[in-house]
């Protein structure tokens, strides 16, 4: 079951709930979402350095089973405050209604250049960036044990091809996988960029022909694509990435229901999502 709902948390207002339904019909909270809105406000809120919390700006939260084990997952689209914070986020709920957040978050697109909108944790004497170099042989081993090692010292570790950034954050630990990205100029720390914008996020499946759960990201004109394979013992996630363009009349993704992702397209006609993946 996929089930797509806008939900606004803070720590004075409890929900907002805004239409869900294709009707423009208010819904009732899912009871995923509902256990997740509990976690984050009393348990594990978000982006908290010292004793400062800033109000939580949610987008969407939708339910899926994303790595297809006939548990749901819930899927947060967060607008951060800190520049290396996931917009992304991940809450397994298990029997009980009882909740984990996975610690390994989603930052899609491109790295772009800084915008002002957002705070440094480098500005308040919380973030380092730290260079590091592999052999070639031992590249995978070591970049595995240099995030063990980093997720048991800082809050918040994110890891880039050539350089890591860490943060003094409270609470669980958060990690962020960038090694994909491209770091203009080559520059080894995160002084001049900071992650792209999301737009929307839906989740699905791609097509009769391809079987998995796809998480979608709408970044710019692209469409990242998240498959996730296993949600390992230690809080990372095992996955498959795929980038595509997105379609030429693509306009937003549509409000979920059933198993595909759909989008409304330009001309208002709802729309399945189908792109040329292949499904290994």
């Amino acid at each position: 079951m996929i089930t797509g709902v806008l939900v606004r948390f803070t720590p004075y207002i409890s929900v907002l709930l805004l239409a869900a339904s294709a009707f423009g019909q208010q819904v009732q909270l899912p009871k995923e979402v509902e256990a997740v809105q509990r976690y984050i406000l009393e348990k594990d809120y978000p982006e908290l350095f010292g004793d400062k919390p800033y109000r939580t700006k949610i987008e969407n939260a939708i339910v899926a089973d994303l790595d297809d084990d006939g548990r749901p997952e819930v899927v947060v689209h967060f607008t951060p405050h800190y520049r290396q914070s996931a917009p992304i986020v991940i809450y397994r709920v298990e029997k009980g209604l009882q909740v984990t957040r996975v610690k390994e978050g989603l930052a899609p697109g491109p790295l772009v250049p800084l915008t002002g909108a957002y705070l440094d944790s480098h500005t308040l004497g919380m973030g380092v960036d730290f260079i590091y170099a592999f052999k070639t042989a031992e590249e995978e081993a070591a970049r595995k044990k240099v995030v063990e090692i980093g997720l048991q010292r800082f809050g918040g570790y994110v890891q880039y091809k050539s350089f890591s950034h860490a943060d003094a954050r409270s609470g669980n630990r958060a990690y962020i996988d960038m090694t994909h990205a491209t770091v203009a100029g080559g520059k080894d720390s995160c002084a001049d960029f900071e992650f792209s914008r999301v737009a929307q996020i839906s989740a699905g499946r791609l097509g009769p022909e391809l079987s998995r759960t796809y998480l979608a990201a709408l970044v710019g004109e692209e469409i990242w694509l998240y498959r996730i394979d296993e949600f390992l013992p230690n809080g990372l996630l095992k996955k498959t990435l795929k980038i595509e363009k997105a379609p030429g009349d693509f306009l937003e993704f549509a409000p979920l229901s059933g198993p595909y992702i759909r989008y409304r397209a330009r001309n208002g006609e709802m729309k399945a999502l189908r792109l040329r993946l292949g499904d290994p």
